[in-house]
């Protein structure tokens, strides 16, 4: 869950605990959402994305961004990502990856 304030993004967070570091697997699905806003927002990997395609990825009309974790992604690897609103604010957290499920 993405929280805002003032049209800048200030928190992650995963069943209602910080996620500035999410531990992933590969294989694993990952979902961002914005609370209680309507506005368009992304995510940016920007050296590299830890799933399939492009690593920046816009939210739909459901407001939500979602991928799965594989394609290049290596364990052991932090990767660094901004999470964006579109006309607003970014903030830096990190996905982590393990081994394979």
């Amino acid at each position: 869950m993405i929280h805002v304030s003032d049209n800048r993004p200030t928190r992650v967070t995963q069943n209602g605990q910080n996620a500035d570091d999410v531990y992933v697997c590969i294989g694993d699905q990952i979902e961002w959402q914005l609370v209680g806003s309507a506005k368009q927002f992304y995510v940016d990997f920007i050296s590299g994305a830890p799933f399939e395609g492009s690593g920046t990825k816009n939210s739909n009309n459901n407001g939500k961004i979602s991928v799965v974790v594989g394609g290049s992604a290596q364990p052991g690897m932090a990767y660094k990502y901004d999470i964006g609103l579109v006309d607003g604010g970014v903030l830096d957290p990190r996905i982590i990856v393990g081994g394979e499920d």
